[in-house]
């Protein structure tokens, strides 16, 4: 018998999303990817399937040799003609690949994923939920219809994973899924070393002594851009040392760009004060040069940025949403909370440092990699 023959068999796993590009989702998959590859590369095999959009997402896996399968059906967007498409190509996938374990992220390839990966008799599925903005957008019937459909596709995994207590709470109001399925397992970052700070302030001109108050995020409907301005707006009447910077773009379309743009133009005191910046790569590079970070979603479910923001030691102000009150203490009630929030810090940030506790990355893959094995 042959050296090979006696070793345990690797755990095959394929990871499913839905968009290719570089938002919160993507980020969370490529850092569980990277670390699984690095600590646990003779124990598991890796590959990744997901829509053909943007693609950063592709080439970063790429780039660290883990193989893609690009299904061009998988959209966001509801079309039954697509949808079909892709649930039938991602069944080929998981027949072909001969994987024990299929990984979700995003609410159309959880449900697609989670059926193609029951008929294909995976026996570990686990569905990691990123916050449940698919479903608290909406009110009325078209709420309790998207809710049916994941009650429906819950009965086709093995585990749903939660960024934190407060999510899996909502998915026991919505009866998702049963407490045997239920696992609580925290976001974390790839820690970030050796940034050089000073680039977004060089590229926009604000002197050292004047203070930066940003937010990295889509400019889209969850992320409340008009929130962010209108607190701009009022701590900017009442302090000359401070600007906003907001960066990143819409992924859905320009309504919230044509807003800001609007707003901006009625309040035209905010002119050199407030600047607003397309999606960037180095985004969190451009971050290190913040003093505060202020989250002002109306949804959200742990937002990497806020980790990031805090691997960075920066304070973070943030709207009361998903797991944020889980990991910060500055979390506002309402606008006028928050305002007094930033205000206060920008007047005694250092003060708040030791306060500020660093994400165990390596849990967050130690705690996956057991799930797997179940």
């Amino acid at each position: 018998m042959s050296e090979a023959s006696t070793l345990p068999r690797k755990i095959r796993c394929l990871q499913i999303i839905t968009r290719s590009d570089w938002a919160g989702g993507q980020k969370v998959l490529y850092a569980l990817v990277k670390g699984l590859n690095d600590r646990y590369k003779n124990e598991i095999e890796i590959e990744v399937a997901c829509g053909k959009e943007n693609g950063i997402l592709i080439k970063e896996l790429e780039d660290i040799g883990i193989k893609v399968h690009v299904v061009p059906d998988l959209v966001r967007e509801i079309s039954l003609a697509k949808d079909l498409k892709a649930y039938f190509e991602l069944k080929k996938i998981i027949k072909q690949g001969n994987f024990n374990v299929v990984h979700l992220h995003s609410s159309k390839a959880g449900i697609l994923g989670r059926i193609a990966a029951k008929k294909c008799m995976i026996s570990n599925i686990i569905y990691t939920v990123h916050g449940w903005w698919s479903l608290e957008q909406y009110r009325g019937l078209k709420q309790s219809l998207l809710v049916f459909a994941e009650r429906f596709a819950a009965k086709y995994c093995d585990k749903i994973v939660f960024l934190c207590q407060r999510e899996k709470e909502k998915a026991k109001i919505w009866k998702i899924g049963n407490e045997k399925q239920y696992v609580v397992i925290p976001n974390a970052i790839i820690p970030i070393e050796n940034l050089v700070r000073g680039q977004l302030r060089v590229e926009l001109g604000i002197p050292k002594n004047v203070k930066i108050v940003g937010n990295v995020a889509r400019l889209d409907p969850p992320k409340n851009p008009i929130r962010f301005l209108s607190i701009a707006k009022e701590v900017i009447s009442k302090l000359n040392d401070v600007v906003f910077v907001w960066i990143g773009g819409s992924i859905v379309d320009d309504f919230y760009g044509q807003k800001v743009e609007e707003f901006l133009k009625i309040n035209k005191e905010l002119q050199d004060r407030v600047f607003f910046l397309p999606f960037r790569k180095d985004a969190v590079e451009l971050m290190a040069d913040f003093d505060i970070f202020l989250l002002t979603s109306d949804s959200e479910g742990m937002p990497l940025s806020v980790l990031e923001a805090r691997s960075l030691r920066i304070p973070v102000v943030s709207t009361n949403v998903g797991c944020v009150s889980e990991i910060i203490e500055m979390v506002g009630k309402s606008d006028s909370d928050i305002v007094n929030l930033v205000e206060e810090t920008l007047v005694d940030k250092d003060g708040l440092f030791a306060s500020m506790i660093e994400q165990n990355y390596n849990a967050f893959i130690d705690q996956y990699f057991r799930l797997y094995k179940w």
